[in-house]
């Protein structure tokens, strides 16, 4: 078994803080080390990254617990601009459903993981990658449109199959699953803003001035095949006028709501776990690592000491 730090760096990908994953790098790390006869310093670095994974992981695990039960439950239509916890029903967005990417099940997210056996038996893998396109959150109060780039999303809905060589494995949030999401939440309205206004009439007028024929048809009230500076300001008045109508209909359509992923690096949550379980998921991941991180250390205090 080789140890390679490309192939760390894909199943890292595939991880987060509270996945089995971290636990099977680090006894993967052991094993080839072990089988390897590793020398002394080689015992050293790996007991040490052992530590430091560890502890890192059990301190992303805590925070996030800890997350879980510092943030207050808003409500869609209701919540404060900024770091808020939602929870709903998950939609498809514009009402259609997204294929899967090897099962083809209708869902609004996937993740896949494909893998090819080798002459010794062992898993190497081929191809992973997750779906970026956005989905909608439901409560009783409205809906908020989720990003889901950059989150961490846990789910129970997992398929593994095998086919000859190939071992397939397919995370998924369907539609009609409850969700539980912490991130950025925005509210975004039409841009009605003077700014807007002033751009908006500019480009209607650079517009109509692409059109010299139509231009002097409307505006040359004394046909001299000129617009003067009398007709000028009834053609921005005019244009004025129409992107203040339109910038009128815009304004009355409802806003919009978003979560995605926030900007410092606070963790970004989605899960079809209830609240409750989610909390106990970190907490026993947290718990985990911690005792991994205290047999790491044991290891290290063995190892000076012997």
């Amino acid at each position: 078994m080789q140890f390679s730090l490309s192939h760390l760096l894909r199943l890292r990908k595939q991880a987060n803080w509270g996945n089995p994953t971290l636990v099977g790098l680090e006894l993967f790390l052991l094993v080839s080390v072990y089988l390897s006869g590793g020398s002394r310093t080689t015992w050293l670095g790996t007991l040490i990254l052992i530590c430091a994974g560890g502890l890192g992981a059990w301190i992303g695990n805590t925070r996030r617990q800890r997350l879980l039960h510092d943030v207050p439950t808003s409500r869609i239509a209701s919540a404060a601009q900024g770091y808020v916890e939602l929870n709903g029903r998950i939609a498809e967005f514009e009402n259609e459903a997204l294929p899967a990417k090897l099962s083809h099940t209708p869902c609004v997210w996937y993740r896949y993981l494909i893998e090819v056996q080798n002459s010794d038996d062992e898993w190497r893998t081929e191809e992973f990658g997750d779906s970026e396109l956005p989905f909608r959150l439901d409560d009783d109060t409205g809906y908020c449109i989720i990003d889901p780039s950059g989150a961490e999303i846990t789910t129970t809905h997992k398929n593994v199959w095998v086919e000859l060589d190939h071992r397939y494995t397919e995370y998924l949030l369907l539609p009609d699953d409850d969700l539980y999401a912490l991130g950025e939440f925005a509210t975004r309205g039409p841009d009605t803003s003077p700014q807007a206004f002033k751009r908006e009439v500019a480009e209607l007028l650079a517009t109509w001035k692409t059109d010299r024929n139509q231009l002097l048809q409307r505006f040359d009230a004394n046909q001299d095949g000129e617009i003067d500076l009398q007709e000028w300001d009834r053609v921005r008045a005019t244009a004025e006028a129409q992107v203040r109508s339109l910038l009128a209909e815009r304004g009355a359509a409802p806003a919009q709501h978003f979560l995605s992923q926030p900007q410092n690096r606070r963790p970004y949550l989605l899960s079809n776990l209830s609240h409750d379980h989610l909390s106990l998921h970190y907490r026993l991941w947290a718990w985990g690592h911690l005792t991994i991180f205290m047999a790491g250390c044991g290891g290290l205090a063995f190892f000076f000491l012997r």
